[in-house]
């Protein structure tokens, strides 16, 4: 009988399965549902799923399942065979033992920031997207990963961040190494790696160039015109969210209303208890309200139906969210809302007709290239044409001075009304006897 060529995978019912025998679990490794994450990065593929590691999304077809295993046997293999020579080596002085980069990275990933949750540890996105990219150096770049990291050297990671560079693009590139730097730094602090110097460090990596794109406020209007048009009015109140918050997708998905005190909407991130609070804007208020009430009656029948105090509390905790998939009338999954975002911009390109052929809205052709992503980034640019200063910025948005102030030197240094400001206050200066020395 011919010998199975993926003895580690196995088919129920055509959903692949990762099954280590007993020598691969002494080892460390564990059972695996061979799936995609279930809001996979833009460059994620099979190769970046470790044995572990669980996800949710839709399963490996077959034939990614049987690439899988290949490359998966081949990395074995190789690791077999390093270890075999490893223990061929002759008696006498016993030899030092090599902490690899495999194993430096493994520790890593049992460190404190990987188990303990936000803020005090990363997020589950972080930890996903650490995965993927320190997935592309296993796959791509077995010589890295199973190097000794005290023999690491600036010139081999810089060829490494090159054939990433090549081969799936700068901003991977510039992933990989950054998430393998700051595993040799922890690396370093506790001990582990006996080296000076992180070779991952001051390597002159080139940089992508910024993604910087501002809602004007005819896109704005449009997007949430085409949403209550198409009868997906929550998809026009994440929008009115976005702009008026200033809070990321993630966290805009994930927010709690706990009402108004002191003139603030006070918002809390269901999964981190970050409390956001921002002033009772018009615009967005009467978005809300809109939202309340096209809750009202779904809610109170929900209320009516659940039979016990937590099957309440649960009908409670759902329609605590500010936006919620009104379709089913649960909180909307990120993977989920991209998909309904990516069909908004589509019709709010096209624009919206009614049964006649006249436009409800009118097309919006530059929306084309705009991203929920840029919704962060119009609510940063609009309070600094409103004239507010960068600290009061980042209260609001909870950005950094670095990436608020990336933001807006890529636009607002164009803007003709900025450009008009600066000049009017140059000019009021001038007539009121400024002075350009300093008088000592």
């Amino acid at each position: 009988m011919p010998k199975n060529p993926h003895p580690h995978v196995s088919w129920r019912n055509g959903r692949p399965r990762f099954q280590p025998g007993k020598d691969l679990r002494a080892m460390g490794l564990k059972s695996t549902d061979l799936r995609w994450p279930e809001d996979p990065p833009a460059d994620w593929s099979p190769d970046n799923l470790l044995p572990g590691e669980k996800h949710e999304g839709r399963w490996f077809t077959r034939g990614e399942a049987v690439d899988w295993s290949e490359r998966f046997q081949a990395r074995l293999k190789e690791q077999r065979r390093a270890n075999a020579s490893k223990r061929g080596r002759p008696s006498g002085k016993p030899a030092r033992r090599i902490y690899t980069v495999a194993q430096m990275l493994d520790e890593w990933q049992r460190s404190p920031k990987f188990i303990n949750p936000p803020p005090i540890g990363y997020s589950e996105n972080t930890k996903r997207d650490y995965r993927q990219k320190l997935g592309i150096i296993e796959s791509d770049h077995s010589l890295i990963w199973n190097a000794p990291v005290s023999a690491l050297e600036q010139p081999a990671v810089r060829a490494m961040f090159e054939e990433i560079w090549e081969s799936r693009g700068l901003a991977s590139a510039n992933g990989a190494v950054r998430v393998l730097s700051s595993a040799i730094s922890w690396a370093q602090l506790r001990g582990r790696a006996k080296i000076s110097v992180n070779p991952a460090l001051r390597i002159k990596m080139e940089l992508p160039p910024p993604r910087v794109r501002f809602g004007s406020r005819k896109e704005i209007e449009t997007l949430v015109a085409t949403a209550d048009a198409i009868g997906k009015p929550w998809l026009g109140d994440m929008v009115v969210l976005g702009v008026w918050t200033g809070q990321r997708q993630a966290d805009r998905l994930a927010l709690v209303d706990k009402g108004l005190l002191n003139g603030r909407r006070i918002f809390r991130q269901r999964k981190s208890g970050a409390v956001v609070a921002v002033r009772d804007v018009p615009m967005l208020e009467a978005r809300l309200q809109a939202a309340r009430e096209r809750r009202a009656a779904v809610r109170a029948q929900a209320l009516l139906a659940a039979r016990t105090d937590k099957e309440r509390a649960r009908v409670e905790l759902v329609f605590s969210h500010v936006i919620l998939d009104e379709t089913r009338w649960v909180p909307l999954k990120r993977f989920h809302y991209s998909h309904l975002f990516g069909e908004l911009r589509d019709q709010a390109v096209k624009g919206v007709k009614d049964p006649a052929g006249r436009f409800l809205v009118e097309p919006c052709p530059s929306l084309k290239s705009f991203w929920d992503l840029d919704l962060r980034d119009t609510a940063v640019t609009w309070m600094a044409l409103a004239g507010a200063t960068i600290p009061e910025i980042i209260a609001v948005t909870g950005h950094t001075l670095e990436s608020a102030t990336r933001v807006l030197k890529h636009y607002l240094a164009r803007h003709p009304e900025m450009a008009d400001s600066a000049m009017g206050k140059m000019v009021h200066w001038f007539e009121a006897g400024g002075e350009t020395e300093i008088g000592l």
